[in-house]
């Protein structure tokens, strides 16, 4: 099995969970001569009311994410060709499911533990839709 995967997705929340199964998701595509995509989700969280205020708060969390992105690419994963970043704006699992369906993504790497109670959660009900509405097979690792 390992030896047909050659996409992996590793969602980021910035959590230390997540970033260490970054870490993980990586050591495995560099094993396999692989291609790391690394995905953040800006959850939006907004009534009709608040609109105009939630697109200038996604904008800049989008910004925040690509920076923070291309800095831990850099600083772990030595700025390599063979990683692309991605920041998407939905509801975390589906903008997820629906990534690596569109990228061909053989392999999801996550962490079972994010940034608890924040809009950035990668935890609970999101691994659990994720698990059960990828493409292809999702990895969920403990502490």
């Amino acid at each position: 099995m390992i030896q047909n995967v050659k996409k992996v997705m590793a969602p980021l929340d910035f959590s230390d969970h997540s970033v260490q199964a970054l870490r993980n998701a990586w050591e495995l595509t560099r094993d396999v001569n692989g291609e790391l995509h690394i995905v953040h989700v800006v959850g939006p969280h907004f009534t009709i009311v608040e609109r105009t205020r939630e697109l200038a708060r996604e904008t800049a969390m989008e910004e925040q994410a690509e920076e923070e992105l291309s800095r831990l690419k850099k600083d772990e994963l030595g700025d390599s060709d063979k990683v692309v970043t991605a920041v998407l704006v939905g509801p975390p699992a589906g903008k997820l499911s629906e990534y690596a369906k569109e990228n061909g993504i053989d392999l999801i790497v996550l962490s079972a533990f994010g940034h608890s109670g924040s809009e950035y959660a990668l935890i609970g009900g999101v691994t659990e839709k994720l698990v059960r509405t990828a493409p292809c097979s999702v990895l969920v690792l403990r502490r």
